[in-house]
């Protein structure tokens, strides 16, 4: 066994195209938890939209971890507590408001205890956050909100077209100041500048004295680049988006074709 930790993504890479958790998977996971090795589920949800996962893996143990919001934070699952925090602020979120306000796009701060938005008028997409993630809607008005509460991500999601207009104006200052994901293709989402999976990824590595090289990730989208990156292992599935397989090391079969549990198999357990 050359590894202590995989960090898994889970839409697209942990998940099957129809958001199940296949029972190949299942297995290959749990072969490495009883090897005494670290599962680390790393991925854009909130925690409470990982939770079920979490559960179903027996992923809720002392000395268990999920790296959730892109990174933005780090909890213990056994005790839900922030170990990594790399959130944002007040003042981030009326910035972040008032941008998508000009561009007539949906704006929402999110957060473990719900999603907050200001609107009242709302289309599909705008309660996919809260109805995926399983998290209260709460209709506030934003600038009269306890300036003290932090927020994990800010989301805007549209029709195409205007996600991409609102892609487009995003100020040069803003783009410097944090980091800006078009996680999909009607989805623009805000962290703060020290963000991201493999960030989160390699501060957690550190605090449980983990070396790099000693680290397998497993991912297929954007938001994983860094993640596979800077793992000793970068794995990339089969479905994944193309940068992510310029980066990795090597490449698994599909979410489709159990690509998780094939990559356990051929380079975790290999001899």
């Amino acid at each position: 066994m050359k590894y202590d930790l995989i960090a898994i993504d889970i839409d697209g890479t942990l998940l099957d195209s129809t958001l199940q958790l296949t029972q190949p998977v299942f297995d290959a996971v749990q072969r490495v938890v009883d090897s005494g090795a670290k599962i680390v589920l790393c991925t854009g949800r909130p925690y409470p939209g990982a939770e079920d996962y979490m559960k179903e893996l027996g992923l809720t143990q002392e000395g268990d971890y999920i790296i959730n919001y892109h990174g933005a934070l780090v909890q213990r699952t056994d005790t839900g507590e922030v170990i990594i925090d790399h959130q944002l602020n007040y003042e981030d979120m009326l910035k972040w408001n008032d941008l998508a306000k000009s561009y007539q796009s949906n704006f929402q701060a999110v957060r473990n205890d719900g999603v907050y938005t200001e609107q009242t008028d709302f289309s599909p997409k705008a309660l996919i956050e809260p109805f995926v993630n399983e998290m209260p809607l709460r209709v506030r008005t934003l600038k009269k909100m306890d300036q003290a509460l932090a927020y994990s991500k800010f989301m805007m999601k549209n029709d195409e077209p205007v996600t991409q207009n609102l892609e487009d104006h995003v100020p040069v200052a803003f783009r410097e100041a944090y980091t800006v994901i078009r996680s999909e293709a009607d989805s623009l989402e805000v962290l703060n500048k020290l963000a991201s999976k493999g960030q989160s990824l390699k501060e957690l590595a550190h605090i449980l004295e983990i070396p790099r090289e000693r680290v397998m990730a497993i991912g297929d989208s954007g938001n994983d680049i860094d993640m596979v990156e800077y793992a000793g292992l970068g794995v990339a599935m089969g479905n994944a988006v193309s940068e992510v397989k310029d980066v990795a090391d090597v490449i698994t079969d599909t979410n489709d074709e159990h690509g998780v549990a094939v990559a356990i198999d051929r380079y975790f357990f290999a001899d």
